[in-house]
């Protein structure tokens, strides 16, 4: 034999020892075969992975298809790839003794390899997570149903609280009107903090029920035909007179004898929701309410030359029962739910939105929009 032919058997020799060791490292199981099914190179990996209790040794020259009796799927699939002609192929989830595989078969010169990954690990955490995405979804419309019992409860009760405030409010008006005779000037100013109380405790209350309401999907609502100018003067005139104690300047634009087909008692809630807040955080300057239609969209702006909103503070507006911080806070009343609730009627009733424009310290303003869903007309 010659040097060269010595040389080429040596190289060939370490080329095959090479491949043998690195197939034997793998951290996957490889079965390499020929065209008629028998094993050429394997590893300890996947003889244990397809469950059989043999050396590498003693696999080698077996045929593929033997060594799968426990494994019909794979087994089929190597049948028909050998029959057929082969072709490439995933088996992405496959069951042996208690284990879960990952084998995909992929073809090579003068025969076929499977790569075997063990994803046993890899399906319990999916089996885990989709059961504890079970539990949640569960515990989730147990929540769901618990707040709507909540809310319902919450409208029950103010509606029990509702009705002798309304008799406290009615019956202290009439004293104050000196119906019952005439009291002194001590006496009025009591009962001006027992009625003004009452007054903004049955307004929270008012607040309160419509949140339940909605949130328990018991919200009434009407649609009728309105006159814009009405609601914009009756707004004008519940706020006016706050603004006059602290010379404000109205001003409204809005096209005249527009009507619309709208639930008159919310429009008007959100909007005077929203000319409160400007009056009740602004000290000087103007009010400022307009609206414009364009296409099928009614916008309705609030505009205010008040404190202002902080950037950070903007994602806070509409939650329930958030005052933002302001030098103002101290001696303003509040709850934190009119924007809240805002926010609520223009989603539920109108399928609408509401958006906020701040400046801090030079003023905002504030943007019904309520899309048009029939023809308006100017009367």
């Amino acid at each position: 034999m010659s040097i060269i032919n010595r040389e080429q058997e040596k190289a060939l020799f370490e080329v095959k020892e090479f491949l043998i060791s690195i197939i034997g490292n793998a951290p996957y199981g490889i079965v390499s075969f020929d065209l008629e099914g028998e094993i050429i190179l394997t590893n300890a990996f996947a003889i244990d992975y397809i469950g059989k209790k043999m050396s590498v040794n003693s696999a080698v020259g077996k045929n593929i298809l033997e060594m799968l009796t426990d494994i019909p799927i794979l087994k089929t699939t190597i049948e028909n790839n050998l029959k057929r002609g082969r072709r490439k192929f995933d088996l992405l989830s496959v069951k042996v003794n208690k284990k879960f595989m990952l084998i995909k078969g992929r073809s090579i010169l003068n025969g076929t390899i499977l790569v075997i990954e063990d994803i046993t690990e890899l399906k319990n955490t999916e089996v885990k997570l989709e059961k504890q995405s079970k539990e949640l979804s569960s515990a989730n419309l147990k929540l769901q149903d618990l707040d709507r019992m909540k809310s319902m409860f919450i409208a029950s009760m103010s509606h029990e609280l509702r009705t002798p405030l309304n008799s406290i409010i009615g019956f202290t008006g009439l004293i104050l009107q000196g119906i019952s005779g005439k009291i002194d000037e001590d006496a009025r100013d009591d009962l001006n903090i027992v009625y003004n109380s009452s007054k903004h405790l049955l307004s929270l209350i008012n607040d309160v029920i419509d949140i339940s309401k909605i949130e328990a999907d018991k919200f009434e609502y009407h649609f009728e035909n309105v006159k814009l100018d009405d609601v914009f003067e009756e707004v004008v005139s519940n706020v006016s007179k706050d603004a006059e104690k602290k010379n404000l300047k109205i001003k409204t634009e809005l096209p005249k004898g527009l009507f619309i087909i709208s639930d008159r008692r919310r429009l008007f809630q959100c909007i005077l929701n929203l000319m409160s807040n400007a009056v009740k955080f602004t000290e000087k300057g103007t009010v400022e309410l307009k609206a414009v239609k364009k296409a099928n969209v009614l916008k309705i702006m609030v505009t205010d030359t008040g404190i202002g909103i902080k950037k950070e503070d903007i994602p806070k507006l509409f939650k329930s029962f958030i005052r933002l911080d302001s030098p103002l806070k101290a001696i303003t009343k509040g709850t934190g739910l009119g924007l809240h609730l805002t926010n609520k009627i223009m989603i539920s009733v109108f399928q609408g939105k509401i958006s906020v424009i701040s400046e801090y310290e030079k003023g905002s303003t504030f943007t019904l929009e309520i899309p048009l869903r029939r023809k308006m007309e100017h009367g």
